[in-house]
């Protein structure tokens, strides 16, 4: 049994464990009054029934998981010593990161967070607090417009091939994703590019190891244009997968409100049976990448495996996402989206974006800011031990629905303004094919087009900033282009 200083080795049993923080347990004390037991029963009795499971304890998780999973999380353990009893809030919590944070007890005897980075001078960490001050604020206000105007021009510029393929007669050039008078296309124009779109990416999750390893080979001009050109096709991709499914749904299902709101919701439930969480609903604000080949070009994959070689991993994993995820968070978007046209302000676009901005940054700059006091909030009050323990998925599903609200809110709010303002040449064409490019450069050069996908797998915050949704674009771009003295 390994001592309460050491961390534990994870397991195909601590899957259900991985996500919230299990801190405030004495696993020596506990199973010295229970020694029939082991910890992780302790945790969480669910895993009884697997205990017997052949060979559970020679299943690991994949080396790059999906952001802001339940499988993507700093271990942690406790140190207190021999015999001590005393409540979680006296208690020495260690997470085992590189940034090497602590918890330490204050003068008043309450748990405090603290970066032993910052510990080098004031002016470090003064450059640290503007940064995780100024960063949600950059990405919320600057980017994240510039995130929407590439996928409504992609969306868009779709649609208008789709009127053509359809040999539609309509003078009608300007479409908006929620318009009910859209045209009727038949099930192959749509079914056709979807097939084509899944076929294109099935390669794209087979040869991810051998593209990674090309790209990596090659010199830092040539792996970069090679990147922006993988980033700008699996963009497209995804949105003639969304659009195609979307007007499937639009197509053959009724538009009753009520209807696509029970939808929705029955989507949002279906996914937390699939996979546990609904972190796969947060985009940007919340998750932003950095173009690189770490961070580009694998799909992160949430599957603990034993002894499987990577393409059978990676194809189970395009099923997995490809197939089932993308056609539940579709279906979850949509209703929400419709439901929203139907009954706030139909009448009247400008008003109904407004509010979905000022709601959607009202629940987006909290849910930033407060991440690592929500996360370790069971070390301050004894409520929230008892639910961090007993409910684990149930308090970040909570976050991580309030945040889809958000994402949706502001989507929608920034969507329609462009909807309805956007002209610039007599074509619409035209008009959406400039944006789309012109908003791809200006992310491409800025080394963030990859948010338009969002980070495929996990993003290391070395700041430790913001525990739950990593969110360290900024950050990245600050350490290497700033010459400060506390970042060369």
């Amino acid at each position: 049994m390994s001592n309460n200083d050491e961390p534990t080795q994870r397991t195909y049993l601590d899957r259900s464990t991985t996500a919230m923080p299990l801190s405030p347990i004495d696993e020596r004390q506990e199973l010295g009054r229970r020694p029939s037991m082991s910890g992780d029963l302790l945790r969480r009795f669910s895993t009884t029934s697997q205990i017997s499971l052949p060979y559970g304890d020679e299943y690991r998780r994949q080396e790059r998981v999906p952001p802001a999973s339940a499988e993507f999380q700093r271990p942690l353990f406790l140190g207190t010593g021999d015999g001590y009893d005393g409540p979680v809030n006296e208690r020495r919590l260690t997470f085992m990161s590189a940034a090497h944070y602590s918890i330490e007890d204050d003068e008043n005897g309450r748990s405090i967070l603290i970066n032993r980075d910052s510990l080098g001078g004031k002016r470090f960490q003064h450059h640290r607090q503007i940064l995780f001050i100024v960063e949600p604020i950059i990405v919320g206000l600057f980017l994240l417009p510039v995130l929407v105007l590439f996928w409504e021009c992609g969306w868009n510029l779709v649609w208008i091939l789709l009127q053509a393929v359809n040999q539609h007669t309509s003078t009608q050039e300007h479409h908006n994703i929620s318009d009910e008078n859209s045209s009727h296309y038949s099930i192959h124009t749509l079914l056709i590019p979807y097939v084509i779109v899944q076929i294109l990416l099935l390669p794209l999750y087979l040869g991810q190891d051998f593209l990674y390893n090309f790209l990596k080979k090659q010199n830092r001009f040539l792996r970069l244009i090679l990147l922006k050109f993988h980033i700008l096709l699996l963009a497209s991709l995804y949105i003639i997968q969304w659009e195609m499914l979307w007007t499937v749904w639009d197509q053959y299902t009724p538009h009753e409100w009520y209807f696509e709101l029970v939808l929705s919701l029955t989507s949002l439930f279906a996914l937390i049976v699939l996979i546990g969480h609904l972190s796969d609903l947060v985009c940007a604000p919340f998750l932003v990448s950095y173009d690189d080949i770490e961070y580009c070009i694998h799909f992160g994959c949430p599957l603990l495996t034993r002894q499987m070689n990577p393409w059978k991993i990676n194809l189970i994993n395009y099923f997995l996402y490809e197939i089932l995820i993308s056609n539940i968070t579709i279906m979850t978007w949509r209703g929400f989206y419709h439901f929203l046209d139907e009954t706030l302000y139909p009448n009247d676009v400008d008003k109904s974006a407004w509010i979905c901005l000022l709601v959607g940054y009202c629940l987006y700059l909290p849910l930033m800011y407060f991440q690592n006091y929500l996360e370790y909030l069971n070390l301050k009050f004894e409520f929230w031990t008892f639910v961090s323990i007993n409910f684990p998925q149930l308090y970040r599903n909570i976050r991580h629905l309030f945040a889809f609200f958000s994402c949706l809110l502001l989507w929608r709010g920034i969507w329609l303004l462009y909807d309805s303002h956007i002209v610039i040449f007599k074509s619409h064409f035209f008009t959406y094919m400039l944006l789309y490019l012109v908003a791809f450069l200006f992310l491409a050069f800025i080394q963030t087009s990859s948010s338009i996908n969002g980070p495929l797998s996990n993003m290391e915050d070395e700041n430790q900033f913001f525990s739950l949704y990593p969110h360290c674009y900024v950050s990245i771009i600050f350490r290497k282009f700033s010459r400060m003295q506390c970042f060369t």
